[in-house]
């Protein structure tokens, strides 16, 4: 999903410059001392007690993935619907690489203004490695939604990647697929050979954004080891050799890695670039909003696994007793039916609770879905092979390894 990213406003790199289960999941982020494993922090957040507030509070809401651009109407009408716990809600945005950090400054100051965090796999990991959420399954089960009623198989094993310390609240297959000018490019690449090979024909026409701040930028790196044959797609360490091969060599032909999935998009709807990766969310918004061509053509290489992507709802350590209420509250709100059924449409075709579907879509949704959700495409590409993504400790680790592989050596 990982898949709307909100921009972060620095500079691009230049030429200058899950097939887990869950219970291995558990393990890695709870057992084996993993950072911020559930051991080190369930102690701390099983001593704070949810406690209703005596009048309405204000929370506030750090969104590192573009989350909001599905949940923010839900939680506007949290507010709504409940005005004696919530008077409003601050909302702020941070580029994904710099969520853990804003946290941890604010812990560390001993001012822990947010209230929520939302963010992805990457988010997810970089927190748990610094100690910074509490756990709140199953700690705080009794105060949720049922959450085993909302989630099916897919949506449980990326359930599973928080190890209690995320609730997902948004999933869908996101990607990677291929999008090319048309005008351009009369026969898209249907292997990362073929890719490579046009690059190299048309040196500065193609690129992806750094992984580490981008939906499509990470899907692209994650797919490529099963595309390539690689020893072990999950191991990005140990079991990549022809992944990092391939991107260092890509990258001779690769002009600049741009830092957010939004300079990416601009550069590609403006005609600097011709193919780039991409993924549902920012192919819908992009030729909706006039971003991209409503011609921009799509396609998938052949035999590609499609990468899961889902967004999680997290709490940060020191929050208040009656703010994790209203937390827990508002969490619960936009996983209901009736909630999740709204946020189908405008940017993402599936939502993170099971029961909500295109079928029972809102009339608007099925609309903007006809209109912008390439139904001759999407659903046959959606009947192919899905992959979960790296857990939030190999993501991390895939991501430093591309900065020292592949981001450094830009124009080397």
């Amino acid at each position: 999903m990982t898949r709307l990213r909100r921009p972060k406003s620095g500079r691009p790199v230049s030429r200058l410059s899950v097939g887990v289960t869950a219970l291995a999941v558990l393990v890695l982020i709870g057992g084996c001392g993993a950072p911020g494993g559930a051991s080190s922090s369930s102690s701390s957040s099983a001593q704070l007690v949810p406690v209703k507030p005596a009048k309405p509070i204000s929370i506030t809401v750090l969104d590192g993935a573009g989350d909001l651009a599905v949940n923010k109407p839900l939680f506007d009408q949290f507010v709504k619907d409940n005005p004696d716990l919530i008077s409003g809600i601050q909302y702020q945005a941070a580029a994904a690489p710099d969520v853990a950090g804003k946290v941890k400054a604010q812990q560390m100051g001993g001012v822990p203004s947010t209230s929520i965090v939302l963010g992805g796999p990457d988010i997810l990991g970089a927190a748990l490695s610094q100690k910074l959420l509490l756990q709140v399954l199953p700690e705080y089960k009794k105060n949720m939604i049922d959450l085993a009623a909302v989630q099916d198989a897919g949506r449980k094993d990326f359930q599973a990647f928080a190890g209690g310390f995320g609730v997902l609240v948004l999933y869908q297959t996101s990607g990677p697929f291929v999008a090319t000018n048309p005008k351009v490019v009369s026969t898209p690449p249907k292997t990362p050979e073929q890719l490579l090979e046009w690059a190299k024909a048309n040196p500065g026409k193609f690129t992806y954004a750094q992984p580490a701040n981008s939906g499509p930028g990470r899907s692209f790196m994650m797919s490529l080891p099963y595309l390539l044959g690689d020893k072990d797609p999950k191991d990005p360490q140990k079991g990549w050799d022809k992944t990092w091969a391939y991107l260092a060599e890509l990258g001779k032909y690769i002009k600049t890695y741009p830092a957010s999935s939004t300079i990416l998009n601009q550069q590609f709807g403006s005609g600097q670039l011709d193919i780039i990766p991409t993924i549902v969310s920012m192919d819908m918004t992009n030729r909706r909003n006039g971003a991209w061509a409503p011609d921009t053509a799509l396609s998938v290489f052949d035999n590609q696994p499609l990468v899961d992507d889902g967004h999680y709802f997290m709490v940060p350590k020191g929050v208040s007793a009656e703010t994790l209420y209203v937390d827990l509250k508002l969490v619960s709100y936009i996983l209901a039916p009736a909630q999740q059924v709204k946020t189908l449409g405008p940017v993402v075709l599936t939502a993170a609770n099971k029961n909500a579907t295109v079928d029972n879509a809102t009339a608007e949704s099925k609309l903007l879905i006809q209109k912008w959700g390439r139904p001759d495409f999407y659903p046959k590409a959606f009947a192919g092979k899905t992959v979960t993504p790296l857990d939030p400790a190999k993501l991390q680790e895939a991501f430093d390894i591309w900065q020292r592989k592949v981001g450094s050596k830009l124009g080397g």
